[in-house]
């Protein structure tokens, strides 16, 4: 089987189908992935064959400015929904369909799959006469989002003399959803055919030093901080730092790799400050974790069974939230009540208390029920087997 993986170049819209991709090669199959110029540089350290495509993250910095600035004024939980529309619908997918479709009809795949803010994939597979898949980046798009977004796109299709499925067509085939139920805060009934994909944390081959990357123990709890490579905003993590330094806990904080560790300033006794740590690493050895509530921390932390607070921002980072208390298996704050004291309180329960631990227990089990990427490859390759059938010509 011959894969075409595509996907905008974020980090939160790469790494999630990493695992994914590398057991396709370890089961024979033949990867290619198309992305940013600077996404190819981590899928390619993955061993993953990558081809630049679409965006590089620099070229999207002004479409996300003139997003930001079309949601301005709104609540920061409903920023997405004009956000999405406009970066990944009207943005990102024309540039990716001009660079992706000489490379399906040049590679030939039998298959393409693709990310859910990845737009320009369905197009592409109809054109070449091939199925695809959808992978998720965390819980679903809510369906009207999703479907603002594809109105963008609609004139792509009708260019190529094809009427655009509902939803740009994402969901004609096949959708690898990687939320545990629990955490899905989205209803999915617009979607056909999902399989489940267990959340598969990947930062590479090397194992780290670990006494080069957290604190020296002392016997406290370790608590992780982190608000990913976007939300990253240095007073935040200043002012997190000096309050949950007060409760006697072991920091470990990343800043992201934009933002020099300096920034914060001196490492107070028993605190870490570094642009990234190998996460699959380094959470077995923490009590809880303090984050931005992105996709990609909060599945990683779920499936270990660590409670979490959510300090959500933008993005899906509030429905993540929600996921999270709603399952008992963590706290979250809205920026507007992430006082410094609220945040001492709501840190000090997820340290002690046994019911946030239990309802986050119950998440891992569910989440390592879920299938692995070796079974869910099978699933894709059984895809192609009954979807196989004559291709177009070109067009």
């Amino acid at each position: 089987m011959r894969v075409l993986i595509t996907s905008t170049g974020g980090y939160g819209h790469v790494l999630p189908m990493l695992p994914l991709a590398r057991a396709a090669v370890a089961a024979g199959h033949d990867v290619l992935w198309a992305t940013g110029a600077e996404a190819c540089r981590v899928v390619r350290a993955a061993g993953i064959d990558a081809a630049e495509a679409g965006l590089t993250n620099a070229e999207a910095a002004p479409l996300r400015a003139a997003a930001r600035r079309a949601a301005a004024g709104l609540a920061p939980e409903d920023v997405p929904t004009r956000v999405f529309p406009l970066l990944f619908g009207a943005g990102r997918t024309e540039p990716m369909l001009t660079d992706l479709l000489p490379v399906a009809r040049e590679w030939q795949p039998d298959l393409l799959l693709h990310e859910n803010g990845e737009l320009a994939a369905p197009l592409v597979a109809t054109l070449v006469g091939v199925p695809h898949a959808v992978h998720a980046f965390g819980g679903a798009i809510p369906a009207s989002i999703l479907a603002d977004g594809s109105a963008h796109v609609a004139r792509l299709w009708s260019s190529h003399g094809v009427d655009m499925p509902p939803y740009a067509g994402c969901y004609l085939h096949l959708y690898l959803d990687i939320c545990p139920p629990s955490l899905q805060t989205v209803a999915v009934d617009h979607i056909s055919a999902i399989q489940p994909a267990r959340p598969v944390t990947y930062d590479g081959e090397a194992v780290p030093d670990l006494a080069a990357v957290l604190p020296e123990d002392d016997g406290s709890p370790l608590v992780y901080v982190t608000l990913g490579t976007v939300s990253n905003r240095v007073d935040l993590l200043s002012s997190l730092v000096r309050t949950i330094a007060t409760l006697g806990a072991r920091l470990l904080v990343t800043v992201g790799p934009d933002v020099d560790p300096a920034a914060l300033g001196p490492e107070p006794t028993g605190v870490r400050v570094r642009q990234w740590v190998p996460q699959a690493h380094v959470l077995p050895h923490c009590a809880a974790v303090v984050s931005h509530g992105g996709s990609g921390t909060v599945l990683a932390t779920a499936a270990l069974g660590l409670p979490q607070l959510c300090l959500p921002q933008a993005a899906d980072q509030f429905r993540n939230a929600t996921g999270l208390v709603r399952a008992g298996a963590g706290l979250a704050l809205h920026p507007d009540e992430a006082s410094p004291g609220a945040v001492t309180r709501a840190v000090r329960e997820i340290l002690d208390s046994a019911e946030l631990r239990e309802g986050a227990g119950r998440v891992r089990d569910e989440i390592a029920a879920m299938p692995p990427p070796e079974a869910v490859v099978a699933e894709l390759a059984e895809l192609v087997s009954r979807e196989r059938g004559p291709r177009p010509g070109p067009t």
